[in-house]
């Protein structure tokens, strides 16, 4: 899975804490889960949209409806990871992020994360907004 030519790429570093690894040093599946959600907030940081801003001016969210994951190489503790993420579809209905976990030049796992919109108070689907679906244009 790679970015198609001009699009925004975001990368964020991690190092594997120890509360995140089983006994065996290996990150557990579900801290890729919270790390990439770490790596969306900070993709949208860095295109100029705050996430906490935008659920309290905007009373909307961003709820995950799919997640894939594909596990390729495991985690470890004390490994220093880079998050490189994208904004791969924005459209009114949806915002899919895609990323790669690499350790090094290692590639760890990629990831498809899809989100809705709701609006917070009714927990209830809408569209997404424009500064959203803006997020999905490219350089260039």
């Amino acid at each position: 899975m790679r970015a198609p030519a001009g699009t925004i790429i975001t990368s964020l570093r991690v190092r594997v804490g120890y509360i995140d690894t089983d006994q065996g040093g290996v990150m557990h599946h579900a801290t890729y889960l919270r790390y990439l959600e770490m790596a969306r907030v900070e993709h949208l940081r860095e295109r100029g949209l705050d996430y906490n801003c935008f659920e309290l001016d905007q009373r909307l969210g961003l709820p995950v409806v799919e997640a894939n994951l594909r596990y390729k190489l495991p985690a470890r503790f004390d490994d220093l990871l880079e998050i490189r993420t994208w904004v791969a579809v924005a459209n009114r209905a949806k915002v899919r992020f895609d990323s790669v976990i690499c350790r090094r030049a290692e590639l760890l796992t990629r990831a498809q994360i899809t989100l809705c919109c709701i609006v917070l108070a009714e927990h209830r689907i809408c569209s997404m907004p424009e500064s959203i679906v803006a997020l999905a244009a490219t350089v260039g």
